[in-house]
């Protein structure tokens, strides 16, 4: 466990490292590739019992914007999932954490005008399950590998919330069984 934290720290150490000197050091950089923080958090229930939230921390890199189309974006993202989500137990599949999970989130998202200020992301996600529990029995550890679909939308002026909506298809490995799973995920991102 402290290994994987010491890894997670060291990771975010360097993207907020990467945060504050590309942009300080290098205008023209800046300025054909602007890099943007990202925080999400959303909560998703999956149609095989799952039921979790995710946060996520990372950066945005603006690739181009096309006239009259979308900016479309590269995100990168550290993912941090807590034992508990408002007091109950976090379910994957039919067993239950025992530690807090992690991953990371590698896609791309679009992001169309004024005239109508939604989106559309395509993601893949890599999540660990450090401890897995059914009953009173540790089972191991598991994995999920995570094809992310997702709409946004901004509603409101002044804009400080982006709305988030997602349609997963997730493989969950668990020590004991390997499932495929449905899931509809809700949330926010900041907004840029």
């Amino acid at each position: 466990m402290s290994m994987i934290t010491n890894y997670l720290m060291l990771y975010l150490k360097r993207l907020l490292l990467l945060i504050i000197l590309i942009p300080s050091s290098n205008q023209i950089f800046c300025a054909s590739f602007p890099i943007l923080p990202e925080i999400q958090v959303y909560h998703t229930v999956g149609s095989r019992g799952s039921n979790y939230s995710t946060g996520g921390l990372g950066v945005s890199i603006h690739l181009y914007d096309e006239q009259n189309e979308p900016g479309r974006y590269l995100h990168l993202l550290a993912l941090s999932i807590p034992e508990k989500t408002f007091g109950w137990k976090v379910r994957i599949g039919d067993v239950f954490l025992g530690e807090d999970g992690h991953g990371l989130e590698l896609g791309v998202h679009d992001k169309w005008g004024a005239a109508s200020e939604k989106g559309a992301s395509l993601s893949i996600r890599k999540i660990k399950w450090p401890k897995v529990f059914s009953g009173n029995s540790h089972l191991g550890e598991g994995t999920s590998d995570i094809l992310h679909l997702g709409w946004s939308w901004i509603s409101g002026k002044p804009i400080l919330l982006v709305w988030l909506m997602g349609l997963d298809v997730s493989s969950i490995d668990l020590p004991h069984d390997r499932i495929l799973e449905l899931e509809i995920s809700l949330g926010m991102r900041t907004s840029f």
